[in-house]
C-alpha cells in the first residue's frame, strides 16, 4: 500500500494529511507548542528541580517530617513529566492558565529556595529529625533498674516519653533526670509546667510541644520556654485543678537546674 502525505497550517495548529492507495484522504492535527506552553513547561521543570534539591539538600526537614520523602520523589517525577509534555503544546496552554500555573508553582519554588525562621529554632531547631521508635525498653539507654533511675538522654527524650506513658504503673518510683524547654498552658496547675521538646506530627505547621509534666511547689517556676534539667520522682497524680484536670503520672521535682545548651532536632513518630 502506497500513500502520500502533505501537511497545512490552520489557527497554530500543523494538519498533516495522508493520501492511501484507494485514493482516500484523511487529516489529523498536530500540536505544536507555543510560548506560553514553553514557559509553563519550564516552570513546572523549575519546581520540579527544586523539590530534588530539597530533599537531596535536607533541608525538607524544616518543613516535613521524613515519613513525606515518597511523597515528595513522586511529586518531583510527575512534575517533570508534565513538564516534557508541556513544552510539546499537550496541553495547550493559553494566557490565563498560564498565569494560574505560575501563581501555584512559583509560591512553592520560593518557599523551598528561600530560609525561613521559625519559632521552634529556638527550642532545639527544625533541621533534625529524631524518629520515636516503638520496639521497648530494650533499645533505651540511661535506665538504672537496681536503683529506680531513669537518666533521659537528648535523642531518646520521645522514646523514653512514650514509654513511661505507656506503661505508667512500671515506673512509678522511679527518679528521672530530664532535659528540655518549659512549657505550660491554662491547662496545668498553678504549680506544674512541662519539660517539652518540640513534636512534628505531619509538617512544620503542627509543631507542638510535648513532654514530662513537672509538679513544683517548692520552687520558683522557671520562665517559659527556659531550657532546664528536672531531677525529680513519677507518681499518680493531677494534671490541671481539681475542678479542670485529669489524672496521671507526674514528676514531683526535687531539682530544677536552668541550662544553656540546647538539644538539637525535632521529634516524630516513625
Amino acid at each position: 500500500m502506497s500513500g502520500a502525505m502533505s501537511a497545512r497550517a490552520d489557527h497554530g495548529d500543523m494538519w498533516v494529511t495522508a493520501t492511501g492507495a484507494d485514493g482516500t484522504r484523511e487529516s489529523a492535527p498536530v500540536s505544536r507548542a507555543n510560548i506560553a506552553d514553553r514557559i509553563q513547561s519550564v516552570a513546572m521543570f523549575a519546581l520540579a528541580t527544586a523539590i530534588t534539591l530539597f530533599v537531596s539538600s535536607g533541608k525538607y526537614l524544616s518543613y516535613v517530617t521524613p515519613r513525606s520523602i515518597p511523597y515528595l520523589i513522586i511529586a518531583a517525577a510527575g512534575l517533570a513529566m508534565f513538564s516534557v509534555a508541556a513544552w510539546f503544546g499537550v496541553f495547550r496552554c493559553t494566557a490565563a492558565s498560564l498565569s494560574r500555573t505560575l501563581v501555584v508553582v512559583i509560591i512553592p519554588t520560593l518557599l523551598m529556595a528561600v530560609p525561613i525562621g521559625t519559632a521552634s529554632t529556638s527550642l532545639g531547631g527544625t533541621n533534625r529529625a529524631i524518629a520515636i521508635t516503638t520496639s521497648g525498653v530494650s533499645h533505651l539507654s540511661g535506665l538504672d533498674a537496681a536503683h529506680k533511675t531513669i537518666t533521659v538522654t537528648d535523642d531518646q527524650f520521645g522514646a523514653w516519653f512514650d514509654q513511661i506513658d505507656h506503661h505508667p504503673d512500671t515506673y512509678v518510683g522511679y527518679r528521672v533526670i530530664v532535659s528540655g524547654f518549659v512549657s505550660a498552658d491554662s491547662s496545668m496547675g498553678a504549680y506544674q509546667f512541662e519539660t517539652s521538646r518540640m513534636l512534628m506530627t505531619c509538617c512544620v505547621l503542627d509543631m507542638t510541644p510535648f513532654g514530662f509534666v513537672v509538679n513544683d511547689t517548692g520552687h520558683t517556676l522557671p520562665t517559659k520556654n527556659t531550657w532546664v534539667t528536672v531531677t525529680g520522682t513519677l507518681s499518680q497524680g493531677r494534671i490541671g485543678t481539681k475542678a479542670h484536670g485529669y489524672d496521671g503520672i507526674v514528676l514531683t521535682a526535687q531539682s530544677v537546674v536552668t541550662g544553656t545548651q540546647t538539644p538539637s532536632g525535632y521529634f516524630y513518630r516513625s
